[in-house]
C-alpha cells in the first residue's frame, strides 16, 4: 500500500544532499538534531485528498498528497538590503532545486501515477536592527497514486495449518490418504 508517510520518507531521500541545504533536511521530529546552521528543508505531507472512482464495485481512490517542503535561509545584513536580496536568490534556488529533486525521481515515480500540481511562495524578512535577513520557501507538490479495496479493512482469516486428503475411487469407496501438516 502506497502511503503518504511512504512518500515523504522517499522525498526526504531525494533532497537530502541535492540542494544548497546539503544534509540539512528533516522531517516531523528530526528537527532537534538541527545544528542552527542555514539553509536547511522541513518535509511534511500533511494533507492528502481522496476521490472516489465510483459507486459500483470495491472501494477504490485517486489519493493526492501534498509534499511540503519548507526551504529557510538566513543572510546577514548588508547595505542597500543585499541581504535580503541574497535571501532572496537562495530562495529561488532552493525552489527550483527542491522541484527538480522531487519531481521524476525514480523511487517516486514507481508508486505514483502523476504529479498534478506544486506551487510555492516566498517570504523574506528582518528587523530594521537586526543582523540578518530570514526568508523561507514553501513548495508544495502533489503526488497522486491509487488505493483500492486492499489498502483497507482486511477481513481476519484462519491461518491454513493442517488438511486431509482422501482419495475416492471410481467405485465410491474412500481410501486412506495423507494429512499434510504446514510449516508454521
Amino acid at each position: 500500500m502506497t502511503t503518504s508517510a511512504q512518500l515523504r520518507a522517499i522525498a526526504v531521500e531525494a533532497l537530502t544532499g541535492t540542494t544548497i541545504a546539503g544534509a540539512n533536511v528533516f522531517s516531523p521530529r528530526d528537527i532537534p538534531s538541527w545544528d542552527q546552521s542555514y539553509p536547511m528543508l522541513i518535509v511534511t505531507a500533511g494533507d492528502e485528498d481522496g476521490d472516489g472512482l465510483g459507486r459500483n464495485g470495491p472501494p477504490q481512490f485517486n489519493v493526492t498528497s501534498t509534499l511540503k517542503v519548507v526551504g529557510r535561509v538566513e543572510r546577514e545584513a548588508e547595505n542597500d538590503d543585499v541581504g535580503a536580496a541574497l535571501c532572496y536568490v537562495d530562495l529561488e534556488t532552493i525552489r527550483d532545486q527542491v522541484k527538480s529533486a522531487v519531481i521524476n525521481y525514480p523511487a517516486l515515480m514507481t508508486l505514483l501515477q502523476q504529479y498534478p500540481f506544486f506551487r510555492s511562495r516566498m517570504e523574506v524578512g528582518g528587523k530594521e536592527d537586526s543582523a540578518f535577513h530570514q526568508g523561507q520557501v514553501v513548495i508544495e507538490i502533489g503526488m497522486e497514486f491509487f488505493q483500492g479495496p486492499d489498502d483497507f479493512y482486511q477481513a481476519p482469516t484462519v491461518a491454513f495449518e493442517e488438511t486431509d486428503v482422501v482419495l475416492t475411487v471410481a467405485d465410491g469407496t474412500p481410501q486412506p490418504g495423507a494429512v499434510i501438516t504446514l510449516p508454521q
